[in-house]
């Protein structure tokens, strides 16, 4: 079996009755909060995505004990999120890792009920991929199921450690996820793929422009990325930002199409061949997105990851104008990774896309690799 056909022969709709079983479900549930502490709207995407197999748990009967972690800092509470999530199903909330506590919750749980875990990453085993901390949770639970995809490339224990102590199984969200994108890089007779990359991390975008680039037919290359071929094509970029990265092996590839056009610091058109020593290249131009919007309408498939310019500081409108000419095609389109995303949220292109995935680094890691550390620990675990 391929990697995409074990994940679905370990679906959670393979396990037997789930009437009162006990299930640990790992979901990610992170989400930036907006100044007042609450959910931002728009924000809410990676929420509303758990709940397809949450439901079908507690349909089936289950009792659904749900982990997830939420910020950087470990002292960050999923509290929010919970009052967010009560509004749209039937949640408890338990805020400290009070083993006596959890354990009398659960075992007094109804059938078809849940109740959400405090932030998994407060506690120290989490990152070391030691799952003894959940030993007293784990001992009166009957499975196990990740349903959280995007971080899965890491080795943490609520996502791998665990795997080797409980019958485990991947959630629907999880499955989604493995046959969107493994639909994304099939390729067959007449396929035209087109490869979007954006961003300013490099390591594994560029493995997978390498790895991609016989497979597809254009590659179109924005942000801070394009700059590092800008600059090895030997073209002045000023000021801008590139990481010192070789690419030499990819620069004469046709396949590799790069901005004609941008906009400089002070919000000016500027040609890419006219880029002064104190300019920054913060976005595509015009003119590039009229390129880029060419080619992938005549795509049959686009996989887009990371901004056309420097999101954070506002500079939008490359990536805003790839999202309207992807959402207007009539290709199958996948995208992912943090920016990405809310751009299309806020462009209220949601339906316009075939999947979004929850993922970033997993989603490259799972491209480029073809597997992630999480559905190996679960595969080997439970052969």
């Amino acid at each position: 079996m391929n990697i995409r056909e074990k994940i679905v022969h370990r679906s959670i709709v393979k396990a037997d009755d789930l009437t009162g079983k006990r299930v640990i479900v790992r979901i990610d549930v992170n989400t930036s909060l907006g100044e007042n502490g609450v959910v931002d709207p728009g924000e809410d995407w990676r929420i509303i995505k758990s709940y397809q197999t949450i439901e079908y748990l507690m349909e089936k009967g289950a009792c659904v004990i749900l982990m997830s972690h939420i910020g950087r800092d470990p002292e960050e509470s999923l509290k929010p999120v919970y009052e967010f999530m009560r509004q749209h199903i039937q949640i408890g909330f338990i805020p400290k890792y009070d083993h006596d506590l959890i354990r009398n919750t659960i075992e007094n749980m109804q059938h078809g009920s849940a109740i959400l875990l405090e932030n998994v990453r407060s506690q120290q085993g989490e990152k070391n991929n030691d799952s003894s901390f959940l030993n007293p949770i784990i001992d009166i639970c009957d499975m196990y199921v990740n349903d959280a995809f995007s971080v899965s490339h890491r080795s943490h224990a609520s996502v791998d450690d665990i795997t080797s102590k409980l019958p485990s199984y991947f959630g629907l969200q999880f499955c989604d996820e493995i046959h969107n994108l493994a639909q994304a890089i099939t390729t067959g007779e007449g396929d035209h793929t087109v490869l979007v990359l954006g961003g300013a991390k490099f390591g594994t975008k560029l493995d997978l422009l390498k790895q991609l680039l016989p497979h597809i037919q254009y590659a179109l290359v924005g942000g801070a990325l394009a700059n590092v071929f800008l600059r090895a094509r030997g073209l002045d970029i000023g000021a801008s930002f590139a990481d010192n990265v070789d690419v030499s092996d990819m620069i004469e590839n046709e396949k590799i199409v790069l901005p004609v056009d941008a906009i400089d610091q002070h919000g000016d058109v500027v040609s890419i061949d006219h880029i002064r020593d104190e300019d920054m290249i913060l976005d595509i131009g015009p003119q590039t997105e009229k390129l880029f919007e060419t080619i992938i309408d005549h795509a049959t498939t686009v996989l887009w990851n990371g901004p056309m310019g420097k999101y954070e500081d506002g500079y939008i409108s490359g990536s805003v104008a790839v999202a309207d000419s992807v959402a207007k095609s009539q290709a199958f389109s996948v995208t992912g990774g943090g920016d990405t995303a809310t751009v299309i949220l806020e462009e209220e292109l949601v339906d316009s896309f075939d999947f979004i995935s929850t993922g970033g680094g997993a989603m490259l890691d799972f491209l480029v690799e073809g597997t992630l550390p999480a559905i190996e620990a679960l595969i080997k675990n439970n052969s």
